[in-house]
């Protein structure tokens, strides 16, 4: 009967080693890549963190800038309707000064003799009626009407002779014309100007 030995045993070990080495960096492998797993996770959701600290941040920003917006919006229309409010007073303090500035230059167009009964204002438009002692003095005034640059459309409507008034016999009358805005503003102006070199 044949025994089989083994002259070599050394061989045997050298694999064992192996063995064992191979096992051994196989779960060092192993256990670096789950930990370089668990290391890139942690920092993966460390900067998802960040974002959404970012993102926050953003949103809460952006939900400022939009309050921002709407007291802006806010604030402009209150200055537009200040604005319009302002435009309206303007306006009804220019009119109320032209109806002051025309009476203001009434005594120059008007000549002696020929006497205002009665003003009716229509925005720029205005009508005299009255009584004249002579028919020549209506022409002056006519005239008068006619040359002031602050005035447009002169228009007599009616001139009725005898009419009986204070036992005196006297010519009726009706005049129309306009107002040019643009003298009345240069009017104002100068006489704005006038005040604060008084002042």
């Amino acid at each position: 009967m044949l025994h089989q030995i083994n002259l070599l045993p050394w061989r045997d070990e050298i694999r064992a080693q192996h063995r064992r080495r191979f096992i051994g960096l196989l779960l060092l492998g192993t256990i670096i890549a789950v930990l370089t797993q668990w290391v890139i996770g942690l920092h993966f959701k460390e900067q998802q963190g960040i974002q959404h600290a970012r993102l926050s941040y953003l949103k809460q920003y952006i939900a400022q800038l939009d309050n921002q917006i709407r007291s802006l919006k806010i604030a402009e229309q209150e200055h537009q309707a200040i604005l319009t409010r302002l435009d309206v007073v303007e306006s009804l303090q220019t009119g109320r000064n032209k109806t002051t500035e025309f009476m203001n230059i009434m005594p120059e167009m008007i000549p002696e003799g020929v006497y205002v009964d009665k003003i009716k204002m229509n925005g720029q438009d205005l009508e005299l009626s009255g009584i004249s002692d002579s028919t020549a003095r209506l022409a002056t005034m006519l005239d008068n009407l006619e040359r002031s640059t602050l005035l447009k459309d002169v228009e007599m409507h009616s001139i009725i002779h005898n009419r009986k008034r204070f036992n005196k016999e006297f010519q009726t009358f009706k005049v129309s014309f306009s107002l040019k805005p643009a003298a009345f503003n240069a009017l104002s102006l100068q006489a704005k100007v006038e005040g604060e070199h008084h002042d």
